[in-house]
């Protein structure tokens, strides 16, 4: 039977009571400390009127809270749905829409005004006052099996986010595989922790630290994007395990103290998120020689990531592209055809992942699950629409997007969203935004191609106004770098926009 992973972590809490669970910039949170804010909030959420299986949406940050609030949620039985501070307004609509939470614990300010819901809000100030009170907590009915333990929303074609529904088991295979002998992390160790909550690479990090008795480092957003505020910090985390995309090592790797020399103690590198290339890996290894590097690969609708493997001097020296590796157990990869299995090895086809990691669907959405997870050999299975090759040896090889969905600073985009989003400004009757690659075939920013309400006189001074126009309405993400002004758009036979014209355009 399945151990749950709620009644792991209390183990773990209770065993390592005095250690550091939790450093945000200095400020510390011990074990005890944790586990006594998540029984206590388990217990103030028990009592309040919420359905079995009720979502409970948490906004913020990297703030310890938020780990706080995910917890009690599993305590009692509730999926917690993580939505980053700064979210644009619509995506925060359409998640409050398809999910109907029943609570928001809000860490940092919601924006309460200007959305509908009937979810009852937790400001800060309110969650602090819970918390002052401590309360003990025995879990009578918490998450498990195929409960529902989180439901993490991704891009949509049509520019709404998609709820993937990931279980209790789901998750717990996830976490036994990274705590198992493929990555042999060690225990009482320092973690990054950079990922937002809000993408599902955050599960990398902070499910494995808290279950090992570790300690995670959180480096809030804004920190982030203060180049000299990270790099100062940066060699006084004593880190020993990387959990980031390869975008976040490569502009690490901007500092002269991103190295074995400055930081000793740093031994694992675990990438998700996006293709790691050979020349990320390579300077990697020149600056950290004795460090391992393990490339992972899985899409959000199958929890987190379903195979790894370690990067050796000899795969950098010898491939155009990294392979992402062997599969976890409890998964079975197949490369397809259309409806047709290509068994051949070696052979390009979409790759179809099959097992106890994939999700249940996609949350009020039978449509889009219908069309994305289907049973195969009587297991669930989803269609990833990643091209990739099985080699002879079972080692997966990913080969970009089947369609127009890209990976950009490790975040997953549908380049219909983006355009969804550039159309709502008032100064643009129709865009198109395209992405722009690198030798490597990796996306280095995206190109809006518009065609404008007025044909400006001064394109930069359009930019610009168009950016305002547009604050608050798209994610800082998928703003593109570059726009393009157009009369019209190049159309194919069948009457739609050429986008594919305008992608191979726009890579000459």
């Amino acid at each position: 039977m399945t151990k749950n992973i709620v009644t792991s972590f209390d183990e773990c809490a209770n065993k390592n009571a005095t250690r550091v669970a939790y450093d945000e910039m200095g400020t510390t949170t011990t074990y005890g400390e944790l586990q006594a804010a998540a029984n206590t909030l388990a217990a103030w959420l028990a009592k309040q009127n919420l359905a079995t299986q009720e979502p409970v949406m948490v906004f913020g940050d990297h703030q310890v809270q938020m780990l706080v609030s995910f917890l009690a949620a599993l305590k009692t039985n509730h999926p917690y749905i993580p939505v980053s501070t700064g979210s644009a307004l619509p995506r925060i609509q359409s998640i409050l829409d398809t999910a109907n939470p029943g609570l928001i614990i809000a860490i940092d300010d919601f924006p309460m005004s200007k959305v509908k819901t009937t979810a009852e809000l937790i400001s800060r100030d309110q969650l602090t006052k819970i918390l002052a009170k401590p309360q003990s907590f025995t879990p009578t009915k918490m998450v498990s099996g195929d409960d529902l333990a989180y439901v993490l929303f991704t891009s949509g074609t049509t520019g709404s986010p998609k709820g993937v529904e990931v279980s209790h088991d789901n998750l717990r295979t996830f976490i036994d595989w990274m705590l198992g002998d493929d990555f042999k992390l060690p225990h009482h160790v320092n973690y990054l922790g950079q990922p937002p909550y809000s993408f599902d690479l955050s599960n990398m990090y902070w499910w494995p630290a808290l279950l090992s008795g570790s300690t995670i480092k959180a480096v809030p957003h804004s920190v982030v994007e203060n180049f000299g505020q990270l790099f100062t910090a940066l060699p006084k985390f004593d880190l020993n395990v990387f959990v980031g995309t390869p975008s976040l090592a490569e502009m690490l790797m901007l500092s002269p103290a991103f190295n074995e020399k400055q930081m000793s103690g740093l031994k694992f590198f675990l990438f998700c998120g996006e293709e790691l290339t050979v020349k990320t890996a390579r300077n990697l290894q020149q600056r950290f020689p004795h460090a391992k590097i393990f490339n992972t690969y899985g899409p959000t609708e199958t929890t987190v990531a379903i195979s790894g493997v370690k990067i050796t001097p000899e795969m950098v020296a010898n491939d155009d592209r990294l392979p992402v590796g062997y599969t976890k157990p409890g998964i079975q990869l197949s490369i397809w055809n259309g409806q047709q299995e290509i068994k051949e090895p070696g052979k390009q086809g979409e790759i179809i992942i099959c097992g106890d990691s994939v999700a249940q669907g996609y949350m009020n959405n039978p449509t889009k699950t219908a069309k994305a997870f289907f049973t195969l050999n009587g297991q669930r299975a989803y269609r990833t629409g990643d091209a990739g090759i099985l080699d002879a040896d079972g080692l997966l090889h990913h080969k970009g997007r089947m369609d127009f969905q890209i990976k950009l600073h490790g975040f997953r985009i549908e380049l219909d969203e983006v355009r969804a989003s550039l159309e709502k400004s008032p100064l643009i009757k129709q865009a198109v935004a395209v992405p722009k690659y690198n030798r490597d075939g990796k996306v280095t920013h995206l190109i809006a191609d518009v065609i404008p309400k007025q044909q400006p006189d001064d394109s930069n001074a359009l930019t610009k106004q168009i950016r305002e126009s547009l604050k608050g309405l798209i994610m800082p993400y998928m703003m593109p770098t570059q726009f393009i002004y157009r009369e019209s758009f190049p159309m194919s036979a069948n009457g739609k926009i050429a986008i594919k014209q305008l992608i191979s355009e726009a890579n000459k």
